[in-house]
């Protein structure tokens, strides 16, 4: 079976990939564990071919792989989490195709995912930070317990987010787990674990809220503007759970009506003008 998978790796042109791609999943199926240790291996050797490897890795782990070893889940996690925050003239489709692989992986093993991305969030990373926003819109339920810890290390880096396209990536994370709150919220009942308050929620995203409207909400970059203003929606409905006076939420109306005069897609300003208007509107009816 190794010398099988070694010699398929090694003939996979444009024109068979899928195939192969698909051979080796079937022999994954009832040799995992060797599967696994030749593809890990021709990722730390195979430099030129790394992106075809990751392809084959994550249609492999879309199958079921639970009982998957240890070592091997270790090795998994470890090598995409390297290739993805590579800060050499590593492409992007390698650092898309390790994030891709992780968050497939994250199906059967969401825990040590996400608990090596916390790890890694000590320095901002975009890649991270990516990997991050579509673990929570794949599993928005499973990122629930996490959210706190989660959202406590992104206050602890806002002084170091300082480029636009780093601020765009972390804009995303924000969108995306204040989506997955607004989710569970929603469907809460679905949960094996136990019912967490909207308080345990607001009080870590007001200060990002905060900090995000008062320094870069009007920032000149439009990609920037525009991935500040997809992540004020769905925090806003997290933050309108709050009884207590919400100034800081709704003293940016004006801004926002303002925008729909500048050059960026109106739909998310719409969007997050309803969050602002939309409870409280229905609350009085």
């Amino acid at each position: 079976v190794y010398n099988e998978v070694v010699s398929l790796l090694a003939h996979m042109d444009d024109q068979d990939k899928g195939k192969i791609a698909l051979r080796i999943a079937f022999i994954a199926e009832t040799k995992l564990a060797i599967v696994l240790t030749v593809l890990l291996e021709k990722l730390q050797k195979d430099e030129q071919n790394r992106i075809d490897i990751y392809c084959v890795l994550e249609k492999i782990l879309q199958q079921d792989t639970q009982g998957l070893e240890r070592r091997l889940l270790k090795k998994i996690i470890t090598l995409a989490s390297n290739h993805m925050r590579e800060t050499q003239e590593a492409r992007n489709e390698l650092k898309v195709a390790a994030s891709n692989t992780l968050v497939t992986l994250a199906r059967c093993y969401f825990s040590d995912v996400i608990l090596e991305l916390m790890y890694r969030l000590e320095l901002p990373e975009e890649f991270i930070f990516i990997t991050l926003g579509n673990l929570s819109s794949a599993y928005a339920l499973k990122c629930i317990p996490f959210v706190g810890m989660i959202l406590k290390v992104m206050i602890s880096l806002l002084a170091l987010v300082k480029d636009s396209r780093m601020r765009q990536a972390f804009c995303g994370v924000l969108e995306k787990w204040s989506r997955a709150v607004n989710v569970y919220f929603m469907n809460w009942e679905k949960c094996p674990f136990p019912r967490m308050g909207e308080s345990q929620f607001w009080k870590n995203i007001l200060p990002l809220y905060c900090h995000v409207t008062s320094n870069w909400l009007s920032c000149e970059e439009l990609e920037l503007k525009q991935a500040v203003i997809k992540a004020l929606g769905p925090m806003m409905g997290i933050l309108l759970h709050k009884k207590e006076p919400q100034n800081p939420i709704f003293k940016e109306i004006s801004w926002l009506l303002e925008q729909y005069k500048e050059e960026i897609d109106v739909f998310h300003v719409t969007k997050c003008c309803c969050s602002h208007v939309g409870p409280r509107y229905w609350s009085d009816k």
